[in-house]
């Protein structure tokens, strides 16, 4: 318990020196050269990573908080990229625990990791060329694809 309310406490104070938790002063290129980063994803992708990046600018009503982290959450699951999906579902996990720990003692603590996971997603989003690189299509079955793995399997069960 001690070392989680230490976290805690390291990650509020790293936010507040740094000014993530809630910057009104982000310059509006910022947005824009985000916006111009997400061409190319899928909405699933660009929405998480838009969201994530406005909580950790504290812009559009957006915040290191529970309502926040459920709209990234809901985003990533439709997500295509494969690191964000990564990140999201970690969210995911987190937001539950904070959820289920309502008014427990452990809820101020698990509260602040809701935020820790949400810059976490920011930190993945950051890296446009990794995130669209990881971005995962579903095989048809057409030019490349290989019969040699059907053909192995269907011998084996023979």
């Amino acid at each position: 318990m001690r070392g989680s309310t230490i976290a805690a406490v390291a990650t509020c104070t790293l936010l507040a020196i740094t000014g993530c938790a809630n910057s009104e002063e982000a310059p509006t290129t910022a947005t824009a050269a985000g916006a111009a980063n997400m061409a190319g994803l899928d909405k699933g992708t660009a929405g998480a990573c838009t969201v994530a990046y406005d909580a950790t600018h504290g812009q559009n009503g957006r915040d290191l908080d529970l309502a926040t982290a459920k709209q990234i959450v809901i985003y990533g699951k439709t997500a295509k990229s494969t690191i964000v999906t990564a990140a999201t579902d970690v969210l995911s996990t987190v937001v539950a625990r904070a959820q289920a720990a309502a008014g427990n003692p452990d809820e101020d603590v698990l509260t602040a990791e809701v935020g820790t996971a949400i810059l976490k997603v920011q930190t993945v989003c950051q890296d446009t060329d990794a995130v669209k690189a990881s971005i995962t299509t579903p095989s048809t079955g057409g030019e490349g694809a290989s019969a040699e793995a059907t053909s192995t399997t269907d011998s084996k069960v023979n």
